[in-house]
């Protein structure tokens, strides 16, 4: 169980691969967590998530975090061959309801050479492997995770809700409300394990102010 939560730890910072829909076949909750078995009329499979009251024949649509194989469930004491962990689930309905905030596409931090967040979401695959730079405000850090420290920054742009990007490094980061130039390199679809799944995240960070 401690794996299943180290998983979710993140899961509100992370945004996922893609989106599904699939019609709920059984769910059972224990020690705080919601698992299902699902079918998305192609494959079923079993999905996991903080508890929430569901019922058989629900259609529901999720994102992706990541896939584990072989999860053991102590306090459901059984094992999964494969297992999706999943975040945002809502039901359809639930999800026709929501909305995109307008894009937001300038900043007024941005300068010279560097990029807005906004740019950094919507164009990432024209910016895979190559160092980029944004100049924002720090706005949460997390140390010692994985072996790395984990920076949040924003600038005020957004694209389709996105407006929180992560940089990582295992050098010394900057505080919390430190307006800074953070600069590294962009991967995508990076997938850590135990759920932690990025579509951008920029590696081998350094800031400055």
């Amino acid at each position: 169980m401690k794996k299943l939560a180290l998983s979710l730890l993140l899961g509100i910072s992370l945004y996922a691969a893609s989106t599904h829909t699939a019609t709920v076949l059984e769910s059972m909750n224990s020690g705080g967590y919601t698992y299902m078995k699902v079918n998305d009329g192609k494959n079923s499979y079993w999905i996991a998530m903080t508890q929430r009251d569901v019922k058989k024949g629900s259609n529901i649509s999720f994102t992706e975090q990541g896939w584990m194989k072989n999860f053991h469930s102590k306090t459901l004491n059984r094992t999964f061959d494969n297992i999706l962990f999943a975040g945002d689930t809502v039901t359809q309905q639930e999800q026709e309801q929501v909305k995109y905030k307008p894009n937001i596409m300038t900043s007024k931090f941005q300068t010279k050479n560097t990029l807005t967040i906004a740019e950094v979401f919507k164009n990432r695959e024209k910016y895979v492997g190559k160092t980029i730079t944004v100049h924002a405000e720090v706005t949460k850090v997390s140390s010692g995770i994985m072996g790395k420290n984990w920076v949040h920054i924003e600038d005020g742009s957004r694209f389709m809700n996105m407006d929180d990007l992560v940089f990582t490094t295992v050098k010394e980061t900057p505080k919390a409300g430190d307006i800074v130039f953070a600069s590294g390199t962009l991967a995508k679809d990076k997938d850590f394990g135990y759920g932690y799944f990025y579509p951008v995240i920029i590696e081998q960070s350094n800031f400055k102010k």
